[in-house]
Parts: structure tokens; sequence; C-alpha cells
């Protein structure tokens, strides 16, 4: 079965009516995208389910439910062996009991067969798990009365295929699912990593998901960037700091060095003539991976008087730094930060500078610049707030994108056991690129 014909199956169970060969249905059965009932089964749980319910404050799951009712039909029977109990109740009342001890003994035979009893448990999980995700049994008349469900595993992959149903449309399902199950093994091993980063960076009083991004990016284990990160806190006090440090440490030769090669970034641009303001340390940073750092300080003094507006001013100074990775001479990089200004359609650098550190040449601006207003738009329907140029280099149209920032989002926040925040997105827009499939 290819990606076309499993979507279309997949999307009856929605819609309806179910139409699909054994073969098909066994294939999804197999891949946990439905599954199947006893038609029997879910009538013998249309009325164990509420008798249970009245009778016991446990469920058929439950191994004390069992012993509870024998309990409770032992006293009853005792009860209306009794002459005396018998001519001092009501008629009304007694009906009341036999019918209870009937209900009793009806729901003792099916709790008491070792047979059929785990079957009916597991069809009662899974009805529970269907109720909660909305869905229900159907039943696929060409294949007789058997019910048939999705999963919220099938319901998952579904959405996940029609994202990219252009490419794997042709493909077999099987390689769909691969796929699939690779990344979702890739998306919670680096939501534990998160989780393991965000609950001990300890307090920090502005934007922490940024440290835990910068951490990240480390590419160490998470236990390993902490220990370097909270060594360079030690030596810095300042949590932006650190986690530069820890960056930098291995390619420095630890983070004393780094720190040193920092402390010297900051007095040569102080010595260039820029403020000693938290932007100028900002920019510090971005100095570290030239050698020698006079070099870097020459760049980066150039790109600060070739974007105008106050060569030393606050925000100047932050553009600047972002176009310093930026590939080609600064007089190239500043041309192409006014091409996607005019692309963009407004003077706002803050959006064009970005771009223009992302691309190498000058016909390459237009293009991304409308790649990234439909990643902007695709997020916005996904109802995703995060910065899209963080995103925008990742494989995929722009609604493949968006749910891939969209399903790393869930993963970062189910291992903190909460609703997705503003940071989880963050988070998923500056890593999505690592988990397209």
């Amino acid at each position: 079965m290819n990606g076309q014909r499993a979507l279309e199956i997949l999307n009856t169970f929605a819609k309806g009516p179910l139409a699909f060969t054994a073969k098909e249905i066994d294939e999804l059965l197999a891949a946990g995208l439905a599954i199947e009932a006893d038609p029997r089964d879910a009538a013998t749980l249309a009325w164990l389910h509420p008798l249970v319910a009245e009778l016991s404050p446990t469920g058929i799951d439950d191994p004390e439910t069992a012993p509870l009712l024998q309990a409770r039909l032992a006293d009853l029977d005792e009860r209306l062996k009794s002459d005396w109990h018998r001519f001092a109740t009501s008629d009304e009342a007694l009906a009341k009991e036999e019918l209870e001890r009937r209900n009793l003994k009806r729901v003792l035979g099916v709790l008491g067969d070792a047979h059929d009893l785990p079957r009916l448990v597991k069809a009662a999980v899974e009805a529970r798990t269907l109720a909660a995700t909305g869905t229900k049994y159907l039943a696929c008349k060409p294949l007789g009365d058997e019910l048939y469900a999705i999963t919220h595993r099938g319901i998952t992959v579904a959405r996940a295929l029609a994202m990219r149903f252009d490419r794997y449309r042709d493909h077999p399902l099987a390689t769909f699912v691969k796929a699939f199950d690779k990344a979702e093994t890739k998306m919670q091993a680096f939501g534990g990593e998160i989780a393991t980063l965000s609950n001990n960076i300890g307090y920090v009083k502005k934007n922490p998901h940024q440290i835990v991004i910068g951490l990240a990016k480390t590419g160490q284990p998470a236990t390993e960037a902490l220990g370097v990160y909270h060594q360079a806190k030690k030596q810095t006090g300042a949590a932006d700091v650190a986690v530069t440090l820890a960056r930098n440490a291995s390619a420095f030769g630890g983070t004393a060095q780094a720190q040193e090669r920092l402390e010297r970034a900051i007095k040569l641009l102080q010595h260039a003539g820029f403020p000693w303001i938290p932007a100028t340390f900002g920019a510090a940073k971005t100095l570290l991976a030239f050698e020698p750092l006079e070099s870097g300080v020459a760049r980066f003094d150039r790109l600060t008087q070739l974007l105008g507006n106050g060569p030393r001013s606050e925000v100047t100074i932050k553009l600047a730094a972002r176009l310093m990775p930026a590939d080609g001479s600064p007089e190239e990089v500043v041309r192409r930060v006014g091409l996607a200004s005019a692309a963009l359609g407004h003077s706002d650098r803050s959006r064009a500078v970005p771009i223009a550190a992302m691309v190498r040449t000058d016909d390459a601006v237009a293009p991304l610049v409308i790649r990234l207003q439909a990643v902007e738009l695709a997020l916005a329907q996904l109802d995703i707030v995060a910065d899209a140029i963080e995103c925008v280099a990742c494989p995929g149209t722009p609604s493949e994108v968006a749910a891939t920032v969209h399903a790393l989002m869930l993963s970062v926040a189910k291992q903190h056991g909460r609703a997705p925040t503003r940071g989880d997105a963050a988070i998923a827009a500056a890593f999505a690129k690592r988990f397209a499939y």
C-alpha cells in the first residue's frame, strides 16, 4: 500500500464509510495505525460497563473488582435467604435486590472467564482511549461485521503524511512510517535533553530558553554541557556569557581560555570606539571565530559604518553582530541587506539583516524572502508563535516546516508535563532542521 492509498483509508475513519481489503487493514493494524474489535465484545461491554459502574467503584480491568462483587453477592444471598428479611421488606425492594443479584452473577460470570476476560479488558482500555481522542469503532461492510477504529498514532501519522503527501504519495506506507518513527524517536530523545538543560540551568532572569538553546547548540550531551556552563558561570556570574564560554571552550582549550579571549575582544571593541554597553559585550562573542581578533574588529567596524544610522548606536551594533558570520565582504553583505529590505517592502532592517546573513549571493535574497513569508503563514496557521527566520532553512515545504516545528514543540513540552510555551516554540524553531524527514 502506498502513501496515497494509506491516507485515503485513514481519512475514511473520520468520514466513513470504511472500505479496504483484508491485506490493507492488516498492514494498518500491524503498524499500530488502527485497531479492531469483535462486535460481540462491543455488545458485551455495552451492558457490562454500566453494570460494573453501578455495582462497584472499580472497573473491569481492576483485579479488586471481582472480589468486591463476590463479597457483595454473598451478603445479598445471605439476606435473601432470610425469611425475616423477606417478611420485613417490601415487594418492590425485594424485586430490586433480586435484580441486583442477577446482575452480580451476570457480571461475575464474565469477570470469572479466564479465557475471554483479557480480551474484553483490552477492548475496554482501547475503547477508553478512543473516547479520549473522539474516535469510534466502525464496521467495514466488505469485510463483514468486524469493527475498526483509527488510533491516536494513526491520526498523528495521517496528519504528518498529509503534510508530506507530494513526496510520499507513491512510496510504500512502510517507508513513511519508518521515517516518521525515526523522527519521533529523535524528538523524544531531544525533548529529554532539553528538559535536563531547562531543569538545571538555575535561575535566569530573562529568556531562559535562550540559555537552553545555546547549550543545546554546543553539541554535547546535556550533563556535559551543564558542567561546562556552571563552571563558566562561576567565573563570570552571567548566564549569557557562560553560554558563550561553554560553546567556545573546546575550541580554545577551556572556559578560562575562552573567557580570556572574550575579554580581549571586548577591550579591542572599546579601543575601536564602541561604547561600554551590553550590545557591545554581546557583539564581542562574534569576534571569537576570527584569527587574529583584530581582523574581526576591522570587519565589525566596517559593517557598522556601512549600516549607517549611528554606527556606534545600540541598534546598529546588534545588527552588525548578526552579520559577522555572513559570507562575503562587508560591502557585499550590507548590499544584500538593502536587497532584503526592498524585497520585504519596508525599511525595517531587523528582518532584512538575518536574511542577508543566511544567503551567499544577491540572487538568493528574493527567493528566501518569499520562503520566509510562506513559513510565517504556515506557522501562524498552526498557532505557533516563533521567529520564522530561525526555521526557514529547515528542509521541506513551508507546511512541512511548520509541522516539524509543531511536533517538536509538543515533544519538548511533553517532557515538562505541560502545555507548550513560547520558549518551547523558540527551541523547536531553532532545531527543526535536525528532524525534517
